[in-house]
């Protein structure tokens, strides 16, 4: 009998976190999901996905807290006999010029994005390496962690360090199982984004005129770049970012400043 792997999605109720859990529980995949949204929107999504057969729960966890963090892993590996797989997707994006940014800002920035994503992969590594199934950790960065942006200079640092926290936390765990990426999109067509380019179409065409593959990418796109990285098939392959961004990356050119990232 083969054993139902284990996902925990953290920010599992945005856009793309709710793509992602629908592609692990296709593949039968169990799944924990938290995020600071209310509990009664969590487990109503856990109630659609359960129909596909997985088993699956939602809690509202603050990923600052390391002790919040901490329990919700300890909790889903009491509740499915282990972690394979830790997707680190909480995140956020304040705008501002970094001369005038506010240090209560820069401090919420690197406190969800880099220090929350710190806290969440130590745990999900000290739960896999209590077990002889080893596991993967895939941080959600950007392609913005090497490209810097005016107006979200806290964001583009944020991503930044991720990148490092990931090949530093891959080298340390590379020799116990445990394999270690990030994945940078370029932009994606879910959450605040889509919502605004909806609002604004002139918007959508200029952006995607930045784009070398002419269109933003999907989250079902992303989720299954997502679902490669997680599988046997990228066994060898720790301390890598994936960079899925159309292209956008390839190109120097001066966007407008309405043009960044918006977390969901």
């Amino acid at each position: 009998m083969t054993t139902r792997r284990t996902v925990l999605i953290t920010g599992g109720l945005g856009d793309i976190g709710r793509s992602l859990a629908w592609e692990f529980a296709r593949q039968g995949t169990n799944i924990a999901l938290c995020d600071l949204r209310d509990d009664d929107e969590g487990r109503a999504f856990c109630l659609k996905l359960a129909t596909s057969g997985v088993g699956v729960f939602y809690r509202r966890i603050d990923v600052t807290r390391a002790e919040e963090i901490a329990g919700f892993v300890d909790e889903t590996v009491s509740a499915f006999g282990g972690l394979d797989i830790c997707i680190v997707n909480a995140g956020i994006v304040e705008r501002g010029d970094l001369v005038d940014f506010p240090p209560e800002q820069w401090r919420y920035v690197l406190d969800v994005n880099l220090t929350g994503a710190f806290f969440t992969a130590q745990a999900g590594a000290r739960a896999m390496l209590a077990s002889d199934r080893g596991g993967h950790i895939l941080f959600t960065g950007s392609w913005l962690q090497d490209q810097p942006r005016t107006r979200i200079g806290a964001y583009c640092a944020s991503k930044s360090g991720l990148k490092m926290l990931a090949k530093c936390l891959a080298l340390e765990l590379a020799g116990k199982n445990v394999r270690v990426n990030v994945i940078a999109p370029g932009w994606v067509d879910a959450g605040l984004t889509a919502k605004n380019l909806a609002a604004n179409p002139h918007l959508r065409f200029d952006m995607e005129g930045q784009i070398p593959l002419g269109r933003l990418m999907s989250v079902d796109e992303l989720s299954r770049a997502v679902r490669l990285l997680c599988s046997d098939d990228a066994g060898y392959v720790t301390g890598t970012t994936f960079l899925v961004d159309g292209g956008a990356s390839l190109i120097r050119r001066k966007l407008a400043p309405s043009f960044t990232p918006d977390e969901d």
